[in-house]
């Protein structure tokens, strides 16, 4: 089996694991995406559905990626997060140790992102739908608190990325 690397790794965090979420707020309004999501019974070991899952759970990631900009993004931005202006006159030099801030701080921060904006839509609409007898009030203070907390690892790892980034190729708007 090969070996997963980080940046297949940072993939999955990214896009397919909040991608799988999405798919759960779909799968409450499209029949067919809630069939592919069941587990196979009756020895159907086919591969269309799970491969319909993977593809479809890419694609809903990066859609939420979408989504992660327009509203999280621009909400850190508004409340003192601010990406630095990259000296990229650098990069080159620092490229290895560049691609592993990316790897182990932005892939995380879009991890954590992309699965506040999915749980926010897949509960939002399996709540509203009824689609789960068993949400209610304490359900909705479990997903309060998880979202609450993936709002704050998200706010750290930007954080950590932007200034970590900043130190390493120079920040423009610091010089003089």
């Amino acid at each position: 089996m090969p070996e997963l690397t980080g940046r297949q790794f940072g993939f999955i965090i990214a896009y397919l694991l909040p991608g799988f979420i999405g798919l759960a707020g779909v799968a409450a309004i499209v029949p067919a995406v809630a069939r592919w999501l069941r587990p196979m019974s009756g020895g159907d070991f086919g591969v269309g559905a799970p491969l319909y899952v993977l593809l479809a759970a890419i694609a809903m990631g990066s859609t939420v990626s979408c989504f992660r900009w327009l509203t999280l993004d621009q909400l850190h931005a508004a409340t003192g997060i601010h990406r630095p202006a990259l000296d990229d006159r650098r990069l080159m030099e620092v490229l290895s140790a560049f691609d592993y801030l990316v790897q182990n701080h932005f892939r995380y921060y879009e991890f954590c992102g992309n699965s506040l904006i999915s749980l926010l839509w897949a509960y939002g609409v399996n709540r509203y739908l009824g689609t789960v007898p068993f949400f209610g009030l304490g359900t909705d203070g479990v997903i309060l608190i998880v979202c609450l907390t993936l709002f704050a690892a998200s706010r750290d790892a930007l954080t950590k990325y932007y200034s970590r980034t900043g130190r390493l190729v120079g920040d423009l708007s610091t010089k003089d």
